[in-house]
């Protein structure tokens, strides 16, 4: 071949080659452009460290709060805080873009993480989990990473709310920068109560709020525990939680903390799924003020479901929503709970959660949903992706947040049940 020809031909096949469209992606694959697959694993312990909540601030980095050394001597919250495309941020913390904060000798657990309009980060979750007398804790972060002295005198605040054992479960960011928190409170062994506590933006409880900003409701006479917590345009406050260990109760508080008797006639609704055990994990309000509450039905045996409610301002189920204002979605012939919800800006609805446990690799679950509660065919082929990560070994989401642009970002864990379980986080295409 003349020297002239072979120099055309591989200018051609540069040509083609530098000009070829990239692999073909679709809503619901991995985003190779986060972690170069899609998946970004994080070791925080030689333990296991799950990654609980996650949140999107407005510059598009990634933050991610949980609990590192779950099994070891002493498991605490974590903080870790990523770049979009997945690099951990080297600009928080002390240079890792992570962040441990220790509130007790015993097992401190981190559930939930809020961006305030500043920039300041809140998360809250539970200090001394396993011991009898567990307390509401809370942690601010400046934008740094480093805890805020404005919030509790150091940057933590612990509430004991009753002698007993209370373990908070959902917050949520008032627009006038207070913080409402929910989650159960024992007043005794078979009569837990719901208890929301509103605080002021120091960090100090709100006696505007039931007096001393402490409300204990208790539903039933058996165990009843609150999930999470959102807040209305007009300042009405929105519980789930599950009452008597059955079904799904919703509460609606005025800003004073007392019921509002508009939401069900008496600031309590119940919603039975299914003859067993219904629990509710996840709440996102819609533009519109319209409640949807995510979680499982026939939660705890070997074939519950993805839950997803929407309920009216008022309480009620909302008809619009597949004719009941119910949807429950399937992943397998095993156990798939829906751990938290959230909404993106085309108002589709996004679940979270585990697919499969008891199976032989319960995996990461996401469904996308249409507005009126059918699936999204364009995500995933049916509205439902699932990913292993570890085969054998459990893996879970717990979080999901949606970034402008409609990515949908899972935050959980990856290895549960093997030598190591870190905190993972997937990525994929809006």
């Amino acid at each position: 071949m003349p020297r002239r020809t072979v120099l055309s031909f591989f200018s051609a096949l540069a040509l083609v080659l530098a000009t070829a469209p990239a692999a073909r992606t679709a809503p619901g694959d991995l985003d190779p452009t986060f972690g170069g697959d899609g998946v970004v694993r994080t070791d925080l312990t030689p333990d296991e460290d799950y990654g609980f909540a996650v949140t999107i601030q407005l510059d598009g980095k990634i933050v991610v709060a949980g609990e590192q050394g779950v099994g070891g001597p002493n498991p605490r919250f974590a903080i870790v805080r990523y770049e979009t495309d997945g690099a951990l941020d080297t600009s928080f913390g002390g240079g890792d873009g992570k962040v441990a904060i220790d509130f007790t000798p015993g097992a401190d657990f981190v559930y939930i993480v809020r961006i305030q309009a500043d920039g300041k980060i809140v998360v809250a979750g539970t200090a001394d989990y396993f011991g009898r007398n567990s307390r509401f804790a809370l942690a601010r972060l400046t934008s740094d990473g480093s805890l805020d002295p404005t919030f509790g005198g150091d940057g933590t605040v612990v509430t004991d709310v009753t002698p007993s054992y209370d373990a908070l479960n959902g917050m949520a960011l008032q627009p006038n920068g207070k913080i409402v928190v929910v989650g159960g409170v024992s007043a005794g062994p078979d009569n837990g109560k719901i208890g929301v506590l509103r605080y002021r933006s120091d960090g100090t409880l709100d006696p505007t709020f039931g007096g001393d900003g402490v409300v204990l409701t208790d539903p039933t006479l058996t165990f009843d525990d609150g999930y999470a917590i959102g807040v209305e345009a007009d300042g009405q406050i929105v519980v789930a939680g599950q009452a008597g260990f059955e079904r799904f109760v919703m509460l609606a508080y005025e800003p004073d903390g007392s019921l509002d008797p508009t939401f069900g006639g008496d600031g309590m609704v119940f919603t039975d799924l299914s003859p067993k055990t219904d629990t509710p994990f996840g709440l996102a309000i819609q533009g519109d003020g319209k409640i949807l509450v995510a979680g499982a039905d026939r939660y705890g045996s070997p074939n519950s479901r993805f839950a997803l409610v929407r309920y009216e301002r008022d309480g009620s189920l909302d008809p619009t929503f597949r004719g009941d204002g119910t949807v429950i979605t399937n992943f397998t012939p095993y156990s798939d709970v829906a751990y938290n919800v959230a909404i993106d800006p085309d108002g589709k609805i996004v679940l979270a959660g585990q697919a499969g446990d008891g199976g032989e690799a319960p995996r990461f679950a996401a469904v996308r949903y249409l507005a009126n509660g059918r699936l999204d065919p364009a995500f995933g082929g049916d509205g439902k992706v699932s990913t292993d990560l570890t085969p054998r070994f459990s893996s879970a989401a717990y979080g999901v947040a949606v970034q402008g642009d409609g990515s949908v970002v899972c935050s959980g864990v990856s290895g549960a049940g093997g030598s190591r379980a870190s905190f993972a986080v997937v990525r994929y295409q809006p």
